[in-house]
């Protein structure tokens, strides 16, 4: 196999859906974040097992089920056609034995290290195959997609407390998801539209010609903040929510669909983290090469 193909498939292994991990991660920081303003006490370790289970595992487990589903009308898609799962990589009857297999990993390891956490972990897999089953059915598919993301915020909070959330941060997090989701739709809707239509995409044209939902979905959501401000919410939360929203829906009406900016973010990402690596390995060589010929007293340390 071609070496660039090769870091494709180990990438994609690793991580099915690299803007997951970076992007749709705010959610469960989000709740970890608001679990630490409410209650003060936390664990650096509770919140790294939550996040390695629930994020790593078993969240990005999900998504290879999705490439199983779609991958006849991936393998049509202009841009989803690059993702290793259509790519001929692997057989793609692996998908569901691999996404098992990461799903009992998380399980596990949650169930020994934070079993308090693993209701929240165990409802991701399940909201998937919902979201499967009304994928191609028009403003179903942005609900139950949303609350996907309404799970991971309330992982986040009990990493920290333990506990569910209120209703009402719940409540905001949903819209504010849904208002992305909405953008999502709409953007590969109006992609598809302009570059080529994709069998099995069709519930997207829904949304790219309705651009009122959109517009609505986001309208919800700040509504929403205004009866926030109502609440004594803090102002700063406010703000973190709009700016949120607002580069969900930016991001989506730049990149469109696909994993296109999220891929090419990873590898500038595994690029520099590689060569900080190599650069540290080589000082931390050069320093015990050194401290072992100064304990020989085979080179001075005035020499070094």
């Amino acid at each position: 196999m071609h070496p660039g193909k090769l870091k494709k498939l180990a990438l994609y292994l690793l991580l099915p859906r690299p803007g997951a991990i970076t992007g749709g991660a705010i959610y469960f920081w989000g709740g970890v974040a608001y679990g630490v303003a409410l209650d003060r006490h936390f664990s650096i370790a509770d919140i790294a097992v939550a996040w390695l289970g629930i994020e790593f595992l078993i969240n990005q487990a999900k998504y290879w089920l999705n490439d199983y589903k779609d991958v006849g009308c991936d393998r049509l898609h202009p841009r989803k056609s690059e993702r290793a799962s259509v790519g001929g990589y692997f057989p793609v009857k692996w998908l569901p034995l691999l996404a098992a297999l990461r799903m009992i990993a998380g399980i596990v390891f949650l169930l020994w290290c934070r079993p308090q956490v693993l209701p929240f972990a165990l409802l991701l897999p399940a909201i998937q195959l919902l979201y499967d089953s009304v994928k191609r059915v028009p403003l179903l598919n942005a609900g139950v997609a949303a609350t996907g993301s309404l799970v991971r915020f309330a992982a986040g909070y009990a990493a920290v407390t333990g506990v569910w959330p209120l209703f009402f941060p719940c409540l905001l997090v949903y819209c504010q998801r849904l208002a992305v989701y909405v953008a999502a739709y709409s953007a590969e809707g109006r992609y598809l539209l302009r570059y080529g239509k994709t069998p099995g995409k069709e519930y997207t044209f829904f949304y790219a010609r309705r651009p009122h939902l959109e517009k609505l979905a986001l309208a919800l959501f700040l509504g929403l903040l205004v009866f926030a401000l109502e609440r004594h919410v803090p102002g700063g939360i406010v703000v973190t929510g709009i700016v949120i929203a607002l580069l969900g829906v930016l991001y989506y009406r730049i990149n469109g669909p696909g994993d296109r900016i999220y891929w090419e973010g990873w590898k500038v990402l595994w690029t520099i983290l590689s060569y900080g690596f190599r650069q540290l390995s080589a000082q931390w060589w050069l320093k015990w090469c050194r401290k072992f010929l100064s304990r020989r007293k085979l080179l001075c340390p005035r020499d070094g």
